[in-house]
C-alpha cells in the first residue's frame, strides 16, 4: 500500500482554476451589462457610443488579465485600468439617462461586480480579500465620480456591497477548508513516511539475513573445516567482525546499507568494478563488503595480480557453484591485506581434490604465491565455498 498525496495543498492550481472561471464570470456580468443597457432603449450620442463600448471592453480585458496574475503590483496595475475603462462606460451612459436614474442603477451594479470577483484568484486569504476589496473599491469610486459628474443622485449600491460581502465570506470558506486540508495533509505525509519506514526496514532485515548467511554463517563453517591448532591472524580478524555483527546487529544493518549505496569511487579507483562488470556478463552478482580501498595500499602490481585471481575465483563460481551471488570481502590483519570470495553455492569436499584439499585452481594459486601471499580453501558440499586470499603488508605502499 502507498498513499497518494494531494498535489495542491496550497492552493495554487485551484486559485488558477477559478481565475479562468471568473473570467467566464466577469465576461458574462459584463455583456449582462450591455444588454441591459439596450434592454432600457438607453439613448447615447454618436460619439459617445465607441467610448462607452471601449470603456467596457477595457474593463473586461484588465478584470480578465489580473485573473491570470499573481504579482499583486500587476493585479493593482490591472485593475487601476479596469477601473478607468469602467469610468468611461458609466460617464457616457449616464450623461444619457433620465432624472430618475441613481447611482445604484442596476446597469452600474453589474461592471462593479463583475470587478469584485477578481479576488477569488487569490493564492492565500489575505491576498484574496485584498483583490476582491480592491476591485469593489475601485469600481464604486469610478461608478460613483462618472455619476456624480453628470448629476445623478448618490444611493448606497446595496446589491454590489451584498455581492462583495458574500465573495468576501465564499473566500474565507474557501481557505479555512484548505487549512484544514493542509493539517490533514501533514498527517498523511507521516504515515507514509511510517509506512516507507516499515517497508525499509523489512527489506534491510531481509537482506541482513541473506549477508548473515553469505558472511557469518560460510566463516563458521569454514572454521570448522580447519586444522586444529591456534587461529591464524587472517582467521582472527573475520573472526573478530562477524563477532562484532553478532554482538551489535546495527553493524550487520549498516553493512547492508553500505552495500546498497556502494562505494563506486572506491571500485573504480582499486580495479575492482572492472572484476565485478566481468562476474555481471556471466550471470553473477557480486557483493563488495568490507574495505576495498584497502587494495589502494598495494603495489600496482601485486593489487593487479590480486584483482586477476580474485576474477578468476568469481569464474569458478560462476561456472561450477550453481549460485547467482557471490561475496568478495577486503579486510586486513596485523601483517596481511585479505580478499575473500565466498558464496552459498554447491561446494564441494575437500577430499575430491586429488591430495590437495586447499588450493584452487594452480593458476590462482601461483599468482598469489609469485607475489608472496597464501591461498586457503573451505567448502563443504551443499553449503558453499570461501577462497582466502592474503596479501603480506611487506608488499604494500608503493603507491598508498
Amino acid at each position: 500500500m502507498s498513499l497518494v498525496l494531494p498535489t495542491d495543498v496550497e492552493g495554487a492550481a485551484t486559485s488558477r482554476a477559478l481565475g479562468r472561471a471568473a473570467i467566464w464570470v466577469s465576461g458574462v456580468f459584463l455583456v449582462a451589462t450591455l444588454v441591459l443597457v439596450i434592454a432600457f432603449g438607453v439613448m447615447i450620442s454618436q460619439e459617445g457610443v465607441p467610448l462607452a463600448l471601449a470603456g467596457l471592453a477595457v474593463a473586461g480585458l484588465g478584470v480578465a488579465c489580473a485573473l491570470l496574475v499573481s504579482n499583486p503590483w500587476a493585479v493593482f496595475g490591472l485593475m487601476l485600468v479596469a477601473g478607468i475603462g469602467l469610468f468611461l462606460f458609466t460617464f457616457y451612459i449616464s450623461a444619457e439617462v433620465g432624472p430618475d436614474w441613481r447611482s445604484d442603477a442596476i446597469v452600474f451594479t453589474m461592471p462593479k461586480i463583475g470587478m469584485t470577483v477578481v479576488g477569488v484568484a487569490g493564492r492565500s486569504l489575505p491576498s484574496s480579500l485584498a483583490r476582491s476589496t480592491m476591485g469593489f473599491v475601485l469600481a464604486s469610486v469610478a461608478v460613483q465620480v462618472a455619476t456624480r459628474m453628470n448629476g445623478l443622485v448618490f444611493a448606497f449600491d446595496l446589491p454590489s456591497i451584498s455581492i462583495w460581502v458574500g465573495i468576501v465570506l465564499l473566500l474565507a470558506t474557501l481557505w479555512y477548508g484548505r487549512a484544514r486540508a493542509t493539517r490533514g495533509v501533514g498527517t498523511m505525509r507521516e504515515a507514509a513516511a511510517v509506512e516507507e519506514r516499515l517497508t525499509e526496514r523489512s527489506r534491510v532485515a531481509a537482506e541482513a539475513s541473506a549477508v548473515l548467511h553469505d558472511t557469518i554463517l560460510n566463516d563458521l563453517q569454514a572454521l570448522e573445516l580447519s586444522p586444529v591448532g591456534p587461529l591464524i591472524d587472517e582467521h582472527r580478524a573475520f573472526l573478530a567482525k562477524d563477532i562484532a555483527s553478532l554482538a551489535h546487529p546495527g553493524l550487520l544493518v549498516d553493512e547492508v546499507m553500505n552495500r546498497g549505496a556502494g562505494d563506486s569511487e572506491a571500485l573504480k579507483a582499486t580495479g575492482l568494478d572492472s572484476v565485478i562488470r566481468t562476474a555481471a556478463h556471466r550471470g553473477l552478482r557480486v557483493v563488495v563488503s568490507g574495505k576495498p580501498r584497502l587494495l589502494l595500499e598495494l603495489d600496482p602490481r601485486v593489487r593487479s595480480e590480486l584483482l586477476t585471481a580474485a576474477e578468476r575465483v568469481l569464474g569458478n563460481v560462476s561456472r561450477f557453484a550453481g549460485t547467482a551471488v557471490a561475496e568478495l570481502a577486503v579486510a586486513s590483519g596485523s601483517e596481511n591485506i585479505i580478499v575473500v570470495v565466498s558464496d552459498a553455492g554447491r561446494g564441494f569436499a575437500p577430499q575430491e581434490r586429488g591430495g590437495a584439499p586447499e588450493t584452487p585452481a594452480s593458476s590462482i594459486r601461483r599468482r598469489i604465491e609469485n607475489i608472496d601471499g597464501a591461498v586457503r580453501v573451505w567448502s563443504t558440499p551443499g553449503h558453499g565455498t570461501a577462497v582466502l586470499m592474503s596479501v603480506p603488508r611487506a608488499r604494500c605502499g608503493a603507491d598508498g
